[in-house]
């Protein structure tokens, strides 16, 4: 299974950010109601649907035609649109949007060519915003763990050396700051081991193996089942944004 052709299962398990957290990014890109946003590697539209309920007009992109068919699946005809597109080569007009953000994905995409087609698309004086979870604890790290036992992981990772800050300043975006929220996830045991399938690491597993892990995992995490029956993952969202110079074109 393709991390594609899990978009249903990320849909079902990955949460909606925090609302702090999109209140950070409203705050960054401004008031207007109807600002335009382009949040590129959007997935399922989890981000993106977030941040159309607080009145920007977003069209959300992604790469992956099981992502996008997904996305268009929950929206269900209504706001926001979604697009089948690359980073590198993005089909709109030269400054189209007001904010450009990017939800746990930019590392897919945090080469030369995409930054230069983002910077290009994003009319001056507009942010980028990257914004990426990160486990405050061992969760992440664990389902790694587990999952090697049983099978060599070859999906190398993209975060290798991945700075968001530095990657916008090399690209001479102006105003680059950094910001931390801390917030929690609570999920169910299903959930939980679902989460995991979700991951791109699964792709590595061969689908003889899927209950041994499985298991393994449901083991894992009933140990750290809290007294309401739920696991809860602490967070620390990053929020990386950086402005387009405004006598740039």
């Amino acid at each position: 299974m393709t991390f594609g052709q899990s978009a249903s299962l990320f849909n079902d398990t990955r949460q909606a950010y925090a609302v702090s957290v999109i209140a950070r990014v409203v705050q960054i890109v401004g008031q207007e109601p109807d600002a335009r946003v382009l949040d590129i590697g959007c997935g399922t539209g989890i981000a993106t649907r977030q941040l159309a309920e607080r009145g920007m007009q977003v069209i959300g992109a992604d790469s992956d035609t099981d992502m996008i068919r997904q996305a268009r699946l929950v929206a269900d005809g209504q706001p926001p649109e979604f697009l089948l597109m690359r980073a590198d080569s993005l089909a709109f007009d030269d400054g189209s949007f007001d904010a450009i953000t990017a939800f746990g994905a930019f590392h897919w995409f945090a080469d030369p060519a995409s930054i230069a087609e983002l910077r290009r698309v994003l009319r001056p004086g507009g942010h980028l915003v990257v914004i990426n979870k990160r486990d405050a604890g061992s969760f992440a790290d664990d389902i790694v763990r587990i999952v090697a036992r049983h099978v060599p992981l070859a999906v190398a990772s993209p975060k290798t050396g991945y700075d968001p800050a530095a990657l916008m300043e090399a690209h001479h975006f102006i105003d680059v700051s950094s910001h931390a929220v801390v917030s929690t996830e609570s999920l169910s045991a299903p959930q939980a081991v679902a989460h995991a399938r979700s991951l791109r690491l699964w792709e590595d597993v061969p689908p003889a193996l899927y209950r041994t892990i499985e298991n393994d995992l449901s083991d894992y995490v009933s140990a750290r089942l809290g007294a309401a029956g739920r696991l809860v993952r602490d967070l620390t969202t990053v929020v990386v944004s950086g402005r387009k110079p405004a006598d740039i074109g």
